[in-house]
């Protein structure tokens, strides 16, 4: 064995050196050949032959010294530049006297390479690498998990929580935290809004990236006593100043503070996708708030070399449990810390749809690659005699397989070309159609260095998917079967024919699993916006309105506002209808455990709750299906009445009680920033059913009361009109400042466009991205199929002139043709159906009110891939039953 061994690494030595000498051994060699001819000629010559004669028979005692070299060659295991540059020069020619199938080629190819550089480079920017900051792998947070419940947890921390995870732990190189605030930003025509994160000392230095202009928040910022700075975001800066460096230095009022800006960070820093970055200093002694709202800070530590995540959640476990046995009731009674990467915080539940993209254009490359390997296989039969010469003439089998690699490599490259075309400007639009809320603030879509080498990547691998089995077909020993294979009524081979059969089968089956998925994904986008929300969106414009805390704090307050506020509305021309709110629908309020006078239950109830005025219920259409609504008087003098939803009643009053006098106990209301001593409510009315945890999940119980009766919470303002509502944008904002400047608007728009991007954004890109993969995978089998047949039929044009001459009629023909090519559908629906229903389980989760085996989606696209099969067996068999048979039996 180990003489085996070492004459096998001779072997290797002695053609590494073949290959690193090769330009001086090459010449040996042929000096060599040369010397043993001009021996033999000179044998033959003093034997008496001719110089002409001798030469000749030199060479034919001799052999064939081109086969001998081409051997020689075959011996070394790397192929030289000299030798690719010859064999991609002729591939260039060749092709380039084939141009109609080398465009189909590489436009076929360019089709699924484009859309999977498109979709990989969605996937590299928001997935694999969002963040421009040092080492990013290497940032951790940490989330409290209840050990008993199934829950998530939690990842804010109060100011002793991070003081001592950043102080205590062992396994950290750095650490930083940052606490959301929403900022009012007070200028010269009223007040607009910033989302504001207050960060600890260190955050830039934690992060690696200076400033772009100005500087980041130096240590003396967070002192006692500082001048008030803040540092703003890139994007922040372009959008709401036009880029206006001027800014930079300048103060302006936050929050009620001036501050001056002393940094405009780079464009890709978008740390908790904050407009502006406040400094703030956590401190052990005093309570973390802002006007009055307690603090969760996010934290954030970078791992030290060799630290494993485990190893930091046992670290943070520990000094957590130790402030857990000094105040237990902060804490469930039985928890640990799990550590979670940065990048686990990007996409969420979206990264099961990106991947069934890529899935799916993956599947989409294979049909391409399906369809340009039988061209290429119909060509390799059309060149059989081509390659039989070659042999002849001493070209060997790794040769010959080399010339047809690399000639499906210059089909790749240049489909690889034009894909990147196609992706550069697709994706923009599918950037567009990406939900607002998937993409990181630090992310940029773009067809970046990784996305460019995964394309070539994928070219190279296409290049050996579709060109290797017409490769090997060229590569055959056998020089009989050329010779076979061009007599009159063969088709080029029972092999290669057997060969491309089996592609189109293969091909036909992928696209039936691609059209079955977009056919499920469309079910389901139609089923969610089917769904009824039980109200009516349509006309009705809303905003989020943020005020001041410190001069909103009281329900008395807030009903000073809203009050002269709703009245303005309602006196706009065209104002149906204008109410405030306390959430945006198809979500609720908040959740609150509830009480129900003169029952007695074990377990805790609960209903969301929701604060709204009088007109709310008319204002969204909602149906009232027992007692009444809220009269203006009940709001004005914040009377503690409520209505409830169906849910409600159904659950708390199951025995057809009648839930009209009855009080109800709101225990969240004891606990908001201005507590209601007595939360008993007395219901008056009930209405109908209202989506109000989002469309695919079930209605909860709900109650609605008197926003006049608390001040706290969040405040929305919705108005019905007339006509179009985003005519009325600035008639509302003129009203909002007319009553109070200090009052920023957030987000307005209407409640159609708000529900359509929140709720129906996810399901209407999954349904456009397969559907329109489906369709290009649909018409790229119609062309394989079609083109399969025409290349199958020509090739059998004599034999059908035969069949026609004894006796079959132009329906036989017809029927032998379309019968051949549905039975290559038929087998691929089988094998299709088999493996969708095998892959259905995959995207179950993603579906809504539809089955992964849903019968009407597998008939449908079943009978759209048999109608357009049967579509593309028809046009080469009608073909077939046209032809004269005096000119089939004269075909060659």
């Amino acid at each position: 064995m180990a003489g085996r061994g070492m004459s096998r690494m001779r072997a290797w030595a002695a053609r590494a050196r073949g290959f690193f000498g090769r330009q001086g051994r090459d010449g040996q060699f042929e000096d060599e050949l040369q010397e043993h001819l001009n021996l033999l000629k000179e044998r033959f010559v003093a034997q008496g032959m001719s110089s002409p004669d001798a030469t000749a028979a030199a060479r034919r005692q001799f052999g064939n010294t081109t086969l001998l070299c081409e051997d020689r060659r075959e011996l070394r295991t790397l192929v030289s530049l000299e030798d690719l540059g010859r064999d991609f020069h002729y591939a260039v020619r060749a092709l380039g006297k084939s141009r109609g199938f080398a465009m189909v080629a590489m436009v076929t190819l360019a089709l699924g390479i484009g859309a999977s550089t498109a979709i990989f480079s969605v996937i590299d920017n928001i997935m694999l690498s969002p963040f421009p900051y040092k080492n990013p792998g290497e940032m951790v947070f940490l989330r409290v998990v209840d050990t008993q419940s199934d829950s998530h947890g939690r990842q804010g921390y109060t100011a002793p929580e991070y003081l001592e995870l950043a102080e205590q732990n062992h396994v950290f190189s750095a650490t930083t935290a940052a606490a959301e605030d929403l900022v009012l930003y007070k200028h010269g025509e009223g007040t607009d809004q910033f989302y504001g994160a207050h960060v600890t000392p260190g955050t830039f230095e934690f992060f690696g990236m200076p400033a772009m202009l100005g500087r980041v928040l130096q240590p003396a910022d967070y002192e006692p006593g500082a001048p008030p700075v803040f540092v703003m975001r890139y994007k922040t800066w372009v959008t709401r100043f036009d880029g206006d460096p001027s800014i930079l230095g300048k103060t302006m009022v936050l929050n009620e503070t001036p501050r001056t800006l002393v940094g405009i960070m780079p464009p890709r820093f978008g740390w908790y996708e904050a407009d502006v970055l406040i400094p703030e200093k956590p401190m052990r002694g005093a309570k973390s708030s802002f006007a009055g709202i307690m603090v969760n800070w996010f934290f954030l530590g970078r791992l030290k070399p060799g630290v494993t995540k485990e190893q930091a959640e046992a670290d943070a476990t520990v000094i957590l449990q130790g402030l857990a046995r000094v105040n237990p009731q902060a804490y469930p009674q039985h928890f640990t810390v799990k550590a979670k990467k940065l990048g686990d915080t990007v996409v969420g539940q979206f990264e099961a749809t990106l991947l069934t993209a890529l899935a799916a254009v993956a599947l989409l490359l294979l049909i391409g690659c399906g369809n340009v390997a039988n061209l290429m296989l119909a060509r390799a039969t059309a060149r059989a005699k081509e390659f039989a010469l070659r042999s002849v003439l001493g070209a060997g089998r790794a040769r010959l397989v080399r010339l047809q690699l690399v000639e499906s490599l210059v089909l790749a490259l240049g489909g690889a070309a034009i894909g990147v075309l196609i992706a550069w400007g697709g994706l923009k639009g599918l950037v567009a159609a990406l939900p607002q809320n998937v993409i990181p603030a630090e992310s940029v879509i773009e067809l970046n260095a990784p996305v460019l080498a995964f394309t070539l990547g994928v070219a190279v691998l296409t290049a050996l998917i579709f060109g290797l089995a017409p490769a090997l077909q060229a590569a055959r020993r056998d020089l009989n079967d050329p010779l076979r294979d061009s007599g009159k009524g063969v088709s080029g081979g029972f092999q290669t024919g057997r060969l491309r059969d089996a592609v189109v089968v293969v091909e036909v089956a992928m696209s039936l699993v691609l059209l079955i998925g977009a056919g499920l994904f469309m079910r389901s986008f139609v089923a969610l916006r089917a769904t009824p929300l039980g109200l009516r969106a349509d006309h009705v414009y809303q905003v989020q309105l943020l005020l001041p805390r410190s001069r909103y704090e009281k329900a008395a307050q807030m009903r000073s506002f809203f009050e002269p506020l709703l009245a303005r509305l309602k006196a706009v021309p065209g104002v149906v209808e204008a109410s405030e709110s306390s959430s945006i629908p198809p979500y609720g309020g908040v959740e609150s455990r509830v009480e129900i006078a003169g029952k007695t239950h074990a377990e805790d109830w609960h209903a969301l709750i929701q604060h709204v005025s009088e007109g709310y219920f008319r204002v969204l259409r909602i149906e009232l299906k027992l007692g009444r609504g809220f009269t203006e008087t009940e709001v004005n003098d914040a009377r503690k009445v409520a209505v409830v939803n169906e849910t409600f009643v159904q659950k708390y009053f199951p025995h057809q009680e009648n839930p009209m006098g009855q009080r109800v106990r709101l225990s969240m209301l004891q606990s908001m920033g201005d507590p209601v001593a007595e939360p008993w409510f007395e219901i008056v009315g009930v209405v109908g059913d209202v989506t109000n945890l989002g469309l695919q999940a079930p209605t909860e119980p709900e109650v609605w009361f008197p926003y006049t009766v608390t001040g706290s919470g969040a405040q929305v303002l919705m108005v019905r009109t007339k006509h179009d509502p985003a005519l009325i944008a600035n008639e509302l904002r003129r009203a909002v400042w007319s009553t109070d400047s200090g009052v920023a608007l957030d987000h307005p728009s209407t409640l159609e466009d708000r529900i359509n991007a929140r709720v129906f954004a996810g399901p209407r890109f999954s349904f456009l991205v397969m559907t329109i993969f489906g369709c290009v995978g649909l018409v790229l089998v119609t062309i394989g199929v079609y083109s399969v047949l025409a290349y199958a039929t020509a090739r059998k044009t004599h034999e059908i002139g035969i069949r026609m001459a004894l006796g079959a009629e132009r329906r036989d023909v017809l029927e032998m043709v379309v019968r051949g090519g549905l039975g290559l559908v038929f087998a691929g629906i089988g094998v299709g159906l088999a493996v969708s229903l095998v892959l259905g389980r995959v995207i179950t989760a993603q579906l809504n009110g539809v089955p992964a085996h849903d019968p009407a989606t597998l008939a449908g696209t079943v009978l759209v891939v048999i109608a357009t099969g049967a579509m593309a067996c028809w046009i080469p068999a009608r073909r077939a039953a046209r032809l004269d048979p005096n000119v089939a039996l004269r075909y060659e």
